[in-house]
């Protein structure tokens, strides 16, 4: 039966035959950066093999001992790199590296054996550690394997290949340097690259997300627009009498409303994104600005053929920031006309525990209680604001607590309609407040 083989960068390499997978096994981005890194060491590293070989052939001669352990060494290490280049190494290519390193410290202390000579020893062991944490990115625990791998092979050589030297407790210690040197070296580097990793994955993240609330915001907005297109295509028609065309210029004047709304809403959004929302309180009449909010989203509920009920108890000057206070209300009316088909809405004010208390409430359907708690909520990392999450509501909330204040809702009387809290302190301060 015919197989066949496909790579995939995300998921690793796999075998697969006809109905049935035969072998699988993961690889990362991480591992094909640590293995191209390997590969550009290679050179470096018959660099150095060349270098040793020729010292020794001019110092010694072309008969020096170990001469032929020196052409092994290099032979091994080409055919290493080389193995480096296919599939197959990069099933356990860890596990490859650690056991070249193993033959390699092998190899020199035969050398070591034939010279007498324990510094090359010594010198070679110990630039082993050093070498994989600088090249090979393979964590903390392949390291340590390497370290172990280092200590055992020197020791195996002071054993069975000792060479009398008065400096041998100095090298011991040296090696431990070494290695204690790699060790640290391998954990900054994996932490390193776990801090970039987690960096890169919020970006990605954050992007993912934004990408999203585009295309939902995109959606907020293109209904609107395409409604519009086909409120002025009734109204050219010749069909249409008088009385249509006054509806359809109401259902134009609504429609327009709602998308200015949503538009202000979406560009105060996504510049709370990147910095605070910042109120900047000022002494100001509340009952003027309020009696203006009233009167713009009484036009939107008469389009809507609802009745706007205000009952504004005269409330004293405060610090307010004018701008916020003016969205926050017309947020929270707006919502309310929005899913109220028949009835009224009404708006109240008044002082309260030296507060000022607005609240909004509405005759529409009722919610669910998930539904209730999530209203004031953002939309989520997917960008579903759910069937009770509006992004009006999301902008109220935050720009009260920029100010001290805070925001709710309740059910209404027998649990049919809502209604929606916002309280602000009558002397509020400047204040930043981060999108929740």
């Amino acid at each position: 039966m015919a197989e066949s083989s496909k790579y995939n960068g995300s998921s690793g390499l796999t075998n697969s035959g006809i109905g049935r997978a035969t072998s699988e096994f993961r690889w990362t981005e991480d591992d094909e950066e640590s293995l191209r890194v390997l590969k550009l060491a290679g050179a470096l590293g018959i660099f150095m093999l060349l270098a040793y070989l020729a010292y020794d052939q001019q110092v010694l001669g072309r008969d020096a001992p170990g001469t032929a352990w020196h052409w092994l060494i290099l032979a091994a290490t080409c055919l290493f790199f080389g193995l480096s280049w296919t599939r197959s190494f990069k099933r356990h290519w860890k596990l490859w590296i650690l056991l070249y390193n193993l033959v390699l410290i092998a190899t020199l202390i035969l050398i070591s054996r034939e010279t007498g000579d324990p510094e090359s020893r010594f010198i070679a062991i110990m630039l082993c550690p050093l070498a994989t944490a600088s090249f090979v990115s393979w964590g903390t625990r392949w390291q340590f394997a390497m370290a172990l791998t280092a200590v055992l092979g020197y020791g195996a050589g002071e054993y069975f290949v000792p060479i009398e030297s008065p400096y041998r407790m100095y090298r011991w210690m040296g090696l431990v340097a070494a290695i204690i040197f790699a060790q640290y070296t391998s954990i900054f580097i994996e932490r390193y690259r776990r801090r970039l990793r987690k960096q890169v994955e919020d970006l990605e993240e954050a992007a993912r997300f934004r990408q999203t609330q585009i295309a939902t915001m995109a959606h907020d907005i293109r209904s609107p627009v395409a409604a519009l297109s086909g409120y002025v295509n009734l109204i050219e028609d010749a069909d249409t009498s008088a009385n249509e065309r006054t509806d359809l210029l109401g259902r134009i004047g609504s429609t327009a409303w709602n998308m200015d709304l949503v538009v202000s809403n979406v560009l105060a959004y996504y510049e709370a994104q990147d910095t605070d929302i910042v109120a900047a309180p000022v002494e100001l009449d509340p009952n003027l600005l309020l009696a203006e909010v009233a009167e713009d989203c009484g036009l939107q509920a008469r389009r809507r053929r609802l009745n706007l009920r205000v009952e504004i108890t005269r409330l004293p000057t405060c610090k307010l920031d004018g701008r916020h206070l003016q969205r926050i209300v017309r947020n929270m009316l707006a919502y309310a006309i929005g899913r109220t088909a028949t009835g009224e809405v009404s708006l109240r004010a008044g002082e309260r525990n030296d507060a000022i208390a607005i609240e909004v409430t509405d005759s529409g359907p009722t919610l669910s209680q998930e539904q209730l708690d999530a209203l004031f909520q953002g939309p989520n990392r997917n960008g579903d604001r759910g069937a009770a999450r509006g992004l009006g509501l999301y902008i109220a909330r935050a720009m009260a607590e920029a100010v001290g204040g805070r925001t709710g809702a309740r059910f209404a009387d027998g649990r049919r309609g809502l209604t929606l809290v916002v309280e602000f302190p009558i002397d509020a301060q400047p204040t930043k407040a981060r999108m929740p």
